[in-house]
Parts: C-alpha cells; structure tokens; sequence
C-alpha cells in the first residue's frame, strides 16, 4: 500500500487545493469504510439464527417478539419466542390464540407468511425452510381445545424441503406427550 503525504501529492499534481480535496475524499472513503467494517462486526457478533440462539445468550428472556437471522444478517425476521414451556427456547412458527386473524388464505400467504408476531400468525414456509437448515430443530406441538383442554406432541427433529420438492416436512421420533404421536395420521410423510 502507498503511502503519500500532502506534500508529495502536490508536487505530483501541481496544487494544494487539488490534494486538500483529494485527501478528503480519501479520508471520507476511510471513514465510510471503518463504520460499514464496525457496524458489520458488531452485528456479526450476535445475530441469533433462532429462539434457542438468544436463549443461550441470555437465559433469562422472556417470551415475546424477538428479531432472528435464520437466512444471515440481511434477512431479519420477527418471530414470537416462547421462553417458558418446557425450558424456553422454541421459534413459534404457528399461533392461534382466539381466530382474530383469519387463515382463509391464498397459497403466497403461506409461502411468505401473514398475521402479526405479537398475536395470531403463520411464520411462513420459506422462513421455516431457512430456520431449519442451518441447525437441527427439535419440534414440540402444543394444543388447546375451547374447553381449555390442554396436549403437546414432542419430536427429535423437524426439517422441510426446499418449494422445489413440494416443501415436505420430516419429523424425527416421537419423544413426549400427552397428545401421542399423531403425525401420522392422515398426512403423507
């Protein structure tokens, strides 16, 4: 790298002012350079892929709506972390809380997403798809009936394949609760 002082740089280019311009522009590229390398560096430093992420930072979050980068540091994305059931940890991909939001939907929707993270919501299968490719995931499906009848299903791991093959899903074993595994039923895994 050379290094040029303004002196040498007048000689080379005859005027003063020509290098007092010139090195402020170099210095404002510098500048801009060390803010975009600083700013990178700070974001790179925690940037949670998913709930289990910022639940290993701090263990004593709580639930609620938290950015994640399951697809890197361009792509944030808000979901709802559930840090109370079972120990804390799990990505909320799908929420029914009281039928507000309607999930009559066209198939873009539930591509891309809809509803709002702070309430009812469908994550989106494109986001599922990023959450589940950079780690292994275990899954855990809670239930509730209008009675206030309360069940979950647990399983090992969850993946889904890319829109290419049709975005099908794959659990691994069942592991818990007192709903049984029912993932079989009625679906074509």
């Amino acid at each position: 790298m050379s290094c040029f002082s303004c002196e040498t740089l007048t000689d080379r280019l005859g005027s003063s002012s020509s290098c007092s311009r010139m090195m402020f522009q170099v210095t404002f590229i510098l500048a801009q350079l060390l803010l975009a390398v600083s700013v990178q560096s700070n974001s790179q430093a925690y940037l949670p892929i998913d709930c289990d992420d910022i639940y290993q930072h701090d263990n004593k979050s709580s639930s609620g709506v938290y950015t994640i980068y399951p697809g890197g540091p361009t792509t944030p994305l808000h979901v709802y972390c559930d840090m109370k059931t079972d120990g804390g940890r799990w990505t909320v991909f799908l929420r029914r809380i009281d039928g507000t939001e309607s999930f009559f939907r066209p198939w873009k929707h539930y591509k891309a997403g809809f509803g709002n993270v702070a309430g009812e919501y469908w994550l989106g299968l494109e986001n599922i798809l990023l959450l589940t490719m950079r780690k292994e995931n275990e899954l855990r499906v809670d239930m509730e009936d209008w009675e206030g009848a309360q069940a979950f299903a647990q399983y090992s791991s969850i993946s889904i394949d890319s829109e290419n093959a049709g975005y099908q899903l794959h659990l691994g074993s069942f592991t818990g609760g007192t709903a049984g595994d029912c993932h079989c039923v009625g679906l074509n895994l």
